[in-house]
């Protein structure tokens, strides 16, 4: 049997190898290629790298596509869905002149067929404006135009940055200081302004790029960023037995610095009977978990609230409880901070 299993290995891994050697050549900036994606079918294509720059590689039309690409090693740098517009897939990479990425393209699911169009440009290592915290800045968006902006930290916190006006519909991208790509928004601001919040480590220099939502996109906008520090914690109330004091009616922020991490939460409740209401408030996916004095689970939630938040009901007797809360390995991140609310109805 372990045979066979090496023999399949190996043959995946040819068929792989011949496959990535039929690559069609992508030209930066050349003509979008035309296709068509069968049942489960991987179409292949190669990309050198004229200069050191931001390698694009997307996808166009109504096919649901998905986009992997490797070195020439056959290493597995990354993979997108729905990077691009609506379904379309997109990577966005820094390269190295003169090497050869292998991109691999296929339906998002085995059964997803019909035509697309794929096609690759490169632009260069952007110089940015420099963006002072607390700083608005003006700024006028052209039609497929890419502005960029860094800030610098002094210290570990959260980065906000947001951009405001409503003549243009923003889309954003955060990069670090290498330009490794660390997240994206659309409409996470007001209206259709894009919002990113990342965790920042102390001393770094990181990257905000703002384009229209649509190469057509263009007009007047205003910037802003911000950096909240993360406040002292020397309780670390990561277990039941450091449990902190909730208070009714206030958002009491919560921190999350590593994955699988709970923060607890203790509450007294009175002789009224009042229904406990407790809920998280952000954009993680958050559960949380209501325990008696003995620390026996009494009910648990993961969803009832808005943006996947947790959300708990329930009347309680007199004592003491406690409030855990977890975020979610499913959800959209399992590092960050939300905002705890409790109340009595």
């Amino acid at each position: 049997m372990k045979k066979v299993f090496v023999f399949l290995a190996l043959f995946l891994f040819a068929a792989f190898c011949l496959s990535a050697q039929n690559a069609q050549e992508l030209r930066l900036g050349g003509s979008p290629v035309a296709g068509t994606l069968n049942n489960g079918s991987e179409i292949w294509y190669s990309v050198r790298a004229a200069s050191n720059g931001f390698l694009i590689v997307e996808t166009t039309g109504d096919t649901d596509t998905y986009l992997e690409v490797y070195d020439a090693q056959r290493n597995l740098i990354m993979e997108n869905d729905d990077g691009g517009e609506g379904a379309n897939a997109r990577i966005e990479m820094v390269t190295t002149t003169g090497r050869t990425y292998l991109f691999k393209l296929r339906g998002f699911a085995s059964h997803v067929t019909g035509p697309y169009r794929i096609w690759a440009s490169i632009d260069p290592i952007p110089r940015a404006t420099e963006l002072s915290f607390g700083t608005a800045r003006q700024a006028n968006l052209s039609e497929g135009a890419k502005d960029w902006y860094s800030v610098r930290t002094t210290a570990a916190g959260y980065i906000i940055a947001e951009t405001s006006g409503n003549t243009v519909d923003t889309y954003m991208y955060a990069y670090d200081a290498q330009y490794n790509i660390l997240t994206q928004n659309d409409d996470g601001g007001v209206g259709t302004n894009a919002r990113i919040e990342i965790l920042a480590e102390p001393n770094q220099t990181y990257f905000f790029m703002v384009r229209g939502f649509s190469n057509s996109e263009s007009g007047s906008y205003t910037i802003f960023a911000s950096n909240d520090p993360i406040p002292a914690d020397t309780e670390r109330n990561t277990d039941r037995s450091r449990a902190v004091p909730i208070k009714l009616g206030e958002a009491i922020p919560v921190y999350f610095r590593t994955t699988n991490e709970s923060r607890w939460y203790r509450y007294e409740a009175p002789r009224n009977g009042a229904v406990f209401v407790v809920q998280t408030r952000g954009n993680l996916n958050t559960t949380l978990l209501l325990h008696d004095n003995r620390g026996n689970l009494i009910t648990e939630n993961d969803y009832s609230g808005e943006n996947n938040n947790g959300l708990i009901h329930e009347r309680l007797n007199p004592g003491t409880y406690f409030i855990e809360i977890k975020t979610s390995t499913n959800g959209a991140g399992t590092t960050g901070r939300c905002t705890l609310h409790a109340e009595t109805r």
